[in-house]
């Protein structure tokens, strides 16, 4: 055994995760190491370093081609951590869809990962990655995909800058997931779950909307790059779950990247006989990715 050795298991540090482990909590793949988290769009790339002790600092957000974004702000970025890895939310050329009668054996969701072919079947397209949700009371699925040469572009990017990906996700269809165990909650009281839920996921000008009813995922529709200051475009797009008493929602789910969003006032305008709750929180998406909330 080396010295080194030795000192890691005194220090526990034999026990941790290696930093390439994307199935440990960045937190414990970093324990007291400094590491930069990305938000990278079709023409806007937005940053925020995350230091020591889990604390979020410097942020910044630049327009433009990614690559070129990283090429001139790499030598910036390396500064902001200690060995130069980067947590990665992709907010453009993404499907977050909703399909039917997938297979649902044990462990599918990891599957999904590694073997897409066997958890899809037909539904499989090649050159792509995915992840996927399922519902465990109805025969639906959300599934997540994303062309394979978009996440090769973004780690080769980053590679040419001396930065390294430790995970690349999907900020809205991270939100999506966080806020349908909110809603379905183990955890609420006997009856309080409400006839229909309408999601409303809005991240950096990505949008996802779910309607859920009682415990069943009726109609998804997601589209990234959808709208920039003005939330107009978002409040037409969910303008449908409201044309009939039937499908009016009950309780109005909304999940932002940042807190202070003028989305839920707008909403509760929208939909005045709905429950209104909104789930963000201060740096909502940067701490997401840091596995912070």
């Amino acid at each position: 055994m080396k010295l080194k050795d030795i000192k890691d298991v005194l220090t526990f540090a034999a026990f941790r995760p290696e930093p390439d482990d994307g199935s440990a909590p960045w937190m414990k793949r970093f324990p007291n190491r400094r590491t930069l988290l990305l938000n990278v769009g079709k023409n806007k790339t937005s940053w925020r370093s995350l230091g020591r002790g889990g604390r979020l600092l410097e942020a910044g957000s630049q327009k433009g081609d990614f690559k070129e974004i990283a090429a001139g702000m790499a030598p910036d970025w390396k500064k902001l951590t200690d060995d130069g890895w980067c947590g990665v939310s992709l907010n453009s050329r993404y499907v977050i869809s909703l399909e039917a009668n997938l297979p649902r054996k044990e462990g599918v969701e990891d599957i999904m990962r590694t073997n897409p072919r066997a958890a899809l079947g037909s539904k499989f397209e090649r050159n792509k990655r995915y992840a996927l949700t399922s519902n465990p009371e109805h025969a639906t699925s959300i599934v997540l995909s994303c062309d394979e040469e978009v996440i090769k572009k973004i780690e080769a990017a980053l590679s040419e800058g001396g930065l390294r990906a430790g995970r690349i996700c999907c900020g809205a269809y991270t939100m999506l997931r966080r806020a349908i165990e909110h809603a379905n909650s183990s955890d609420a009281p006997a009856g309080a779950l409400p006839v229909n839920i309408l999601y409303v996921i809005c991240c950096e000008g990505a949008v996802c909307i779910l309607t859920q009813n009682g415990d069943v995922w009726s109609e998804l529709r997601s589209r990234a790059d959808f709208y920039e200051e003005d939330v107009s475009p978002v409040l037409e797009m969910i303008a449908p779950a409201g044309r009939s008493e039937s499908s009016s929602p009950t309780e109005v789910v909304f999940v932002g990247d940042q807190a202070g969003s003028e989305m839920p006032g707008k909403l509760a305008a929208q939909f005045p006989n709905a429950k209104i709750t909104d789930l963000t929180a201060p740096d909502h998406l940067w701490r997401l990715l840091a596995d912070l909330n």
